[in-house]
């Protein structure tokens, strides 16, 4: 997990676990100050999902609430793109609260995707 100015890039072998999550939620604030808004960029090829623990974490973390973000996603594969949406569907009726996630082919998409977003958050932050 790395800094590229605005983005926080996510590249995380195996099962995200708690430390880790902590570790993302902890960069995301950092970005949220600086920045005013969030971005993830993360490279789900040797992802194998998130661990309970995390998720719970992360889901207790959203209830409080849902700094303005957009997490792009790539190289995921179907079954952990399920596993994603269902995760991301389970925290959404446990808050009630909605983040937005969007799953793309390759980096360059994925990035594409953040460059628009970077548009309307940046817009959205503005005074």
């Amino acid at each position: 997990m790395w800094f590229e100015d605005d983005v926080t890039v996510l590249r995380v072998p195996g099962e995200i676990g708690v430390a880790q999550m902590r570790r993302i939620i902890d960069m995301g604030e950092q970005q949220f100050e600086r920045h005013g808004y969030i971005l993830f960029l993360a490279d789900g090829r040797e992802s194998s999902g998130i661990h309970p623990d995390a998720r719970k974490l992360q889901a207790a973390r959203l209830k409080q609430f849902i700094r303005p973000s957009h997490t792009a996603i790539y190289n995921v594969n179907a079954v952990l793109r399920v596993m994603s949406t269902l995760t991301q569907r389970g925290i959404e009726l446990v808050t009630g609260k909605t983040y937005p996630v969007s799953f793309h082919r390759d980096e360059a998409e994925a990035r594409a995707m953040i460059d628009r977003q970077r548009a309307l958050l940046r817009g959205a932050a503005r005074p």
